[in-house]
């Protein structure tokens, strides 16, 4: 079956979910929905009443024929049954909470005992998995494989998220009428979450979906904080570094951030924590936490953290579990889709946005700015494409310029910086005020960029050369650094960092002034440079860049553009793993 008919199905399943408080009454309706869509066309499902496992009742078989003979009912809901007989490979699903599929029962000695039932019912492979809830499991789903059906690996994709729904109903239905509140938050939550589903698979903009289920997690635990990140694990499940990283608010990710590291070292895979006091970097006073880890695969982990409610509960731990799940998910999902589609039509896709950034980032846009300094840049992409932007309009008498790092890169980022590019050619041409640029290109930008949960840092310059001074309004960027002509040089300056575009609406920016006459060199800068890594997971930092710019103060544009890459490459032990990186210079001509 299609994907697009799967996540039809899917969403008609969470509506199916999220509009009942009764599990009972829908599971034949969603086990229809789901056999709609997938190869085997049979399914039960069996539950565990007060996490007793000597019985397993089985509550839905409408879709078989022997079994339900072999087991009549006698009970509400269906058959009352002894779980020690069934085979090994249930028991491995159940207890270590994982799908198992058996592709020959007659012949996996781990079926044995169930032939003669595969034989009756007619079927020849099994596939299950397993109801888990605040990582206890209360039942489990098998799927029968005919003779001539199937299970892929789409499939399993697709039936762990309806168990997971399934999952999810059950919980709501065993939940006491005294939190229907908290009921109802679910409801809203999975709609949200399927709306953020549809959005990213139909988007591929995994930043927009973490942003709102960011937003989701913390709204329906009651938290202040939420932040969900995705890391790269090595061999061992050892936490090699952060891949994705999300917060709610948005501007609290960095705070938020700062609880990661005791999370990390906890080796725990869930924590419930309503006795601390911690001081976050801004002051904010932290008293309780709720987190989540899962392993997504091979390679990554999910933390999904919330902090900030007077007081959680082991609702709240049930309800952050089930939503991690979703979004792990998700995920999941998302990155096989991701892997399938990256090869398809990629000749074109190289071509066109070889041509866009071509455009969009001109390498002969070389200005003469002031004295006999010019202004050139070094840019490298982690993609083909990247987030990391700069553009210079010469305007006669003064020289107007910018230069941003969008969230993010790649194909969604690249698209960002065209249209900041587009906001910036009509902009430096109707005023000559940084911050008046960068106030109207915020209020122009920021309903597009808030639905697509997008967000830019950004310096905006404006160079008199007349005058030699240098004006400069900043969004959340770093400011540059400066080398005098005494060769003092200054990095680390104090100002106003407004808040990056994209975030909240009516910002102010500040504009700040810098005489020129003394200076040898300025040089902007994104935050790629500074956070690449050598081999012992050392950054290149401030210090990294100022030694490079000391050292190539002779240099003329060819020499310190080489000696850059020959910097970065010798720097960096993982390419791979290089971010963005956008280096500004602005120096003579012909160094003496």
């Amino acid at each position: 079956m299609s994907d697009v008919k799967k996540m039809k199905n899917l969403v008609e399943i969470s509506k199916i979910v999220t509009s009942s408080d009764n599990f009972f009454e829908i599971k034949d309706l969603i086990i229809n929905k789901m056999l709609n869509v997938v190869h085997p066309t049979k399914a039960c499902v069996n539950l565990f009443y007060d996490k007793d496992y000597n019985y397993s009742h089985l509550v839905c078989s409408a879709t078989l024929d022997y079994i339900p003979k072999l087991f009549p009912k006698d009970e509400e809901y269906g058959a009352k049954i002894d779980f020690n007989i069934y085979p090994e490979y249930i028991h491995e699903a159940v207890f270590q909470q994982k799908v198992v599929v058996i592709k020959d029962v007659l012949n996996d000695k781990r079926a044995d005992g169930e032939q003669q039932m595969a034989i009756k019912e007619d079927y020849i492979g099994r596939a299950v998995f397993p109801f888990v809830i605040n990582n206890e499991t209360v039942g489990f789903m098998t799927c029968y494989l005919q003779k001539n059906e199937s299970i892929t690996q789409s499939d399993i994709d697709f039936i762990t998220q309806v168990a997971s729904l399934m999952s999810l109903s059950i919980s709501t239905t065993n939940k006491n009428r005294d939190i229907q509140g908290l009921i109802n938050k679910l409801r809203t939550s999975i709609s949200n979450i399927n709306k953020a589903a549809r959005k990213l698979y139909s988007s591929k903009d995994i930043f927009y979906y973490l942003n709102k289920m960011a937003s989701v997690i913390a709204d329906t635990t009651n938290s202040k904080y939420a932040v969900i990140n995705v890391y790269n694990t090595g061999d061992k499940g050892e936490i090699l570094g952060q891949k994705i990283s999300t917060a709610f608010p948005k501007d609290k990710m960095n705070q938020i951030n700062s609880i990661m590291p005791q999370i990390i070292k906890s080796n725990q895979f869930s924590g419930l924590n309503n006795s601390i006091k911690m001081e976050l970097p801004d002051g904010t006073i932290v008293e309780n936490y709720l987190f989540y880890k899962f392993v997504i695969d091979s390679k990554s982990e999910l933390v999904v953290v919330c902090a900030g409610s007077e007081n959680y509960s082991a609702d709240d731990e049930n309800t952050i579990s089930i939503l991690s799940k979703q979004v792990r998910s998700s995920i999941q999902v998302y990155e096989y889709y991701q892997n399938e589609e990256k090869h398809k039509d990629i000749e074109n896709d190289l071509s066109i946005l070889k041509r866009q950034q071509g455009l969009i980032m001109n390498s002969n846009s070389d200005l003469e700015v002031f004295s006999d300094n010019q202004m050139y840049f070094y840019h490298e992409t982690a993609k083909l494409v990247g987030g990391d932007f700069y553009n210079a309009i010469d305007l006669g008498e003064k020289i107007v310029f910018i230069v941003a790092d969008v969230m993010g890169h790649g194909v969604v980022s690249n698209y960002i910086v065209a249209i900041i590019k587009g906001a910036f050619d009509i902009l430096a041409r109707y005023t000559s005020s940084p911050k008046e640029i960068l106030r109207q290109m915020n209020d122009y930008l920021y309903n597009e960029f808030d639905k697509m949960g997008i967000y830019s840092t950004a310096i905006v310059g404006v160079f008199d050369k007349k005058r030699l001074k240098l004006t400069l309004a900043n969004a959340g960027h770093y400011f540059p650094i400066i080398v005098y002509n005494d060769s003092t040089i200054v990095s680390d300056q104090e100002g106003e960092r407004g808040i990056p575009i994209g975030i909240m609406q009516g910002s102010p920016y500040t504009d700040v002034s810098y005489e020129l006459s003394n200076v040898k060199e300025l040089c902007f800068f994104t935050d790629g440079i500074l956070e690449m890594k050598n081999k012992e997971g050392v950054e290149f930092g401030l210090e990294g860049l100022n030694n490079f710019l000391i050292e190539n103060i002779d240099s003329d544009k060819n020499e310190t553009l080489e000696n850059m890459k020959n910097c970065i490459e010798g720097f960096v032990y993982n390419q791979e793993k290089l971010d963005d990186i956008l280096v500004v210079f602005i120096k003579d001509k012909e160094p003496k």
